[in-house]
């Protein structure tokens, strides 16, 4: 696979190849060898995962009798395809058929969860389906994690080849989730989430995943947007009516959901 331009097919068939980045795997695996368990222990992990959440979309979002606006959040696709096939999907993805799988690499997962959590505090405050924004910052950046996991990145690209990738990952995640049958109101954010003024159809959340892109960077320490260093789009929130300082207090807002979900995976399942 290009590096730099893998293909949707490219992703399709390095995504059923992942296993989840090891630590969410060993608390999949140790939930599933409990046998007995319920929905409301369960759920709390898939939200925690990535990999399994899409293909639960997925299923969810290819049944023959779907509703006629999709199924736009991990608990909405939970219900539709039932408690059974879930925890089928959880046994089957927890063991993955050899050693030599790829996995989803841990920095990868630690970003998703980070965005994630940002998605649900920004939407919270805003007034939007939580478990939707949720959902979308989960699931934002899974081609570049897919392609990242398979091949390591050349260090001769420049900053210029980055931002175009990131830009190219973008839409190659729009399209390998509308492939899937995602519907439009779940992953246009995700197909603008580098220019979210330009999204006519989910302006608001594309928005709210731009900020959230920021502050995990900032959590992380990491280069989320290609222009991470100069601060949030003002442009963006002046239309959302946000405050840079606020986003820098929902840092602390933030950690304290991802000490939660740190105590999950400890297997503390109570705590949810």
């Amino acid at each position: 696979m290009d590096p730099v331009n893998p293909t949707v097919s490219d992703l399709q068939r390095q995504f059923e190849l992942l296993s989840p980045a090891s630590r969410i795997g060993k608390s999949l695996r140790s939930l599933v060898a409990e046998g007995n368990v319920n929905p409301d222990e369960i759920l709390p992990l898939i939200r925690l995962e990535p990999l399994l959440a899409t293909r639960i979309l997925r299923e969810a979002n290819l049944l023959h009798e779907r509703k006629p606006e999709g199924y736009l959040s991990i608990e909405e696709a939970i219900t539709a395809i039932g408690f059974q096939r879930m925890y089928d999907l959880l046994g089957l993805y927890s063991y993955p058929p050899s050693s030599d799988e790829l996995s989803y690499s841990s920095e990868h997962w630690k970003r998703a969860i980070t965005c994630a959590v940002c998605m649900e505090t920004l939407a919270e405050k805003h007034r939007l389906d939580k478990q939707r924004a949720y959902t979308i910052g989960l699931i934002h950046s899974l081609a570049e994690a897919i392609s990242e996991s398979t091949r390591a990145q050349s260090r001769e690209l420049g900053s210029l080849n980055n931002r175009l990738k990131k830009f190219n990952h973008s839409s190659l995640c729009f399209n390998l989730l509308s492939e899937w049958g995602l519907p439009s109101a779940l992953i246009d954010p995700i197909r603008f989430q580098y220019a979210p003024l330009d999204c006519q159809t989910t302006g608001k959340m594309a928005c709210l995943l731009n900020l959230a892109k920021w502050i995990t960077g900032v959590v992380r320490e990491v280069d989320e947007l290609p222009d991470q260093a100069s601060g949030p789009d003002l442009l963006v929130l002046n239309l959302l009516g946000e405050g840079e300082q606020t986003l820098w207090n929902l840092v602390t807002d933030v950690s304290d959901s991802l000490h939660l979900a740190d105590t999950l995976l400890s297997g503390n399942y109570s705590a949810c």
